[in-house]
């Protein structure tokens, strides 16, 4: 199970951290929006760290251990009316200390995001000044309900815009509308996620009205499903994602896939909107929703594998106008190849389309898993401790398609609920074990 084996992850980093050299700060990102800062910690390894605030004055202070700081880096951050001054220097000959001189009292929370070959471990810590401390904190899970984790789904293209058209035929905008209906009922199968399409028929929708649909739900995450075409080269098939980049797009076929994806037929441009208002956005939002969509996009790539061919191995980059919104994770997969014949029959099959929705969403849910949403039912249940989740079973479900959702094993799901076989009825009560 996954909860396993990101334990045993934990164990053996704690391990490892034992004989590991010095680690090295590379770099400090801020961003600031509303009452809330945001601090990330760019490290070129795994470390132990603490974090304590102190008052008299009101600081933070984050004690990396066996850290050095990079010799080229250079303070770059810019003060404000919510942190006075960031310090930092030696506790001792092995660790680094980093203090955050805050104007007031406010309330923080920090996690790691363990690094990869190709990504920077990071450190983030989030700093909250929207706390009245006149008064007791109130325990929030009390009173404010707790919410599901919110998806929206765009079907690419539609309407007078069918998108690329397969040899036989087959439009774009319908196979993707299909596979986009089966991922928003697998969504909401759980007890947990609610899905939302941008389109639910064959009409058209503007590319900046389908990110502000994401906006206005205020969602977690923004999934475009397309399938991509070649006119030159009918026997490519595979799957790619995409996420924003600004700097542009990261090869030529991404360039080439984002010019014709973002010509959406007399679509608004957003060249034309307050360029300072944009910078300020995307500075302050846009850099950490692209960490968290790219984050997401391995995660689904890794389940894409699973069931079918996937062309890119790693997550794509481009300048795509729909996955422009600045505060919500967004990400384009392009499923297959409508250009090739016998991938432009497997678009059309129910079995595929159903197949190929179940691995975007655990791909989901396996990021979701590690960072739940503040305020969600999923984090109410993980960090409580809950092990053991109640579901109603819903027409069309199956037992083995609610093992693979909740990532539990069907044995364990069979003996918790003293079923033999793997026959369930509509309505039927199951207990569910979570991510132990």
């Amino acid at each position: 199970m996954l909860i396993k084996r990101i334990i045993l992850f934990s164990i053996l980093c704690s391990l490892a951290s034992l004989t590991w050299s010095a680690a090295t700060l590379k770099n400090i990102r801020m961003a600031v929006e509303d009452k809330q800062v945001r601090l990330v910690l760019d490290l070129d390894t795994n470390i132990n760290t603490r974090v304590f605030s102190l008052d008299n004055p009101n600081r933070l202070v984050i004690d990396l251990e066996n850290t050095k700081l990079l010799n080229s880096y250079r303070h770059t951050l810019s003060t404000n009316k919510f942190i006075d001054k960031i310090r930092l220097g030696g506790e001792s000959n092995k660790n680094l200390r980093v203090v955050v001189d805050l104007t007031r009292k406010a309330e923080f929370k920090y996690f790691i995001i363990p690094g990869s070959r190709t990504q920077n471990t990071r450190m983030v810590l989030d700093i909250d000044f929207n706390q009245s401390f006149s008064r007791p904190p109130v325990n929030k899970l009390s009173t404010v309900p707790l919410r599901d984790i919110k998806i929206v789904i765009d079907p690419g293209h539609g309407g007078k815009d069918p998108g690329a058209i397969g040899p036989n035929g087959t439009w774009e905008s319908l196979v993707v509308l299909a596979v986009s209906r089966q991922l928003a009922n697998q969504i909401n199968k759980t007890s947990d996620m609610r899905a939302f399409l941008t389109r639910s028929d064959d009409s058209f929708v503007a590319l900046r009205d389908r990110m502000e649909i994401a906006r206005e739900q205020k969602a977690d995450l923004f999934v475009s499903i397309h399938a991509d075409a070649l006119d030159n080269n009918k026997r490519v098939k595979g799957a790619s994602i995409y996420i924003l980049s600004n700097k542009g797009a990261n090869d030529e076929a991404s360039k080439r896939l984002a010019k014709r994806e973002n010509e959406n037929l007399g679509d608004i441009s957003l060249s034309n909107k307050n360029e300072s208002l944009a910078s300020v956005l995307m500075d302050l939002s846009q850099g950490l929703s692209i960490e968290t969509s790219k984050e997401v996009g391995e995660s689904i790539l890794k389940e894409l594998a699973r069931v079918g061919t996937v062309r890119k191995k790693k997550v794509q980059q481009g300048s795509f106008l729909v996955l422009k919104s600045p505060d919500v994770p967004s990400l384009l997969i392009e499923t297959t190849y409508i250009s090739n014949p016998n991938e432009e029959k497997k678009l059309k099959d129910k079995k595929f389309q159903i197949k190929l929705a179940k691995a975007i969403l655990q791909g989901i849910r396996n990021y979701f898993l590690v960072n739940p949403p503040e305020g969600t039912k999923l984090a109410n249940n993980l960090k409580n401790g809950a092990s053991i989740l109640d579901y109603t079973v819903q027409r069309g479900d199956t037992l083995s398609e609610i093992a693979e959702t909740y990532n539990v094993k069907i044995t364990l799901l069979r003996s918790y609920n003293n079923i033999s076989g793997s026959t369930i009825k509509v309505g039927q009560a199951l207990r569910i074990p979570l991510y132990r």
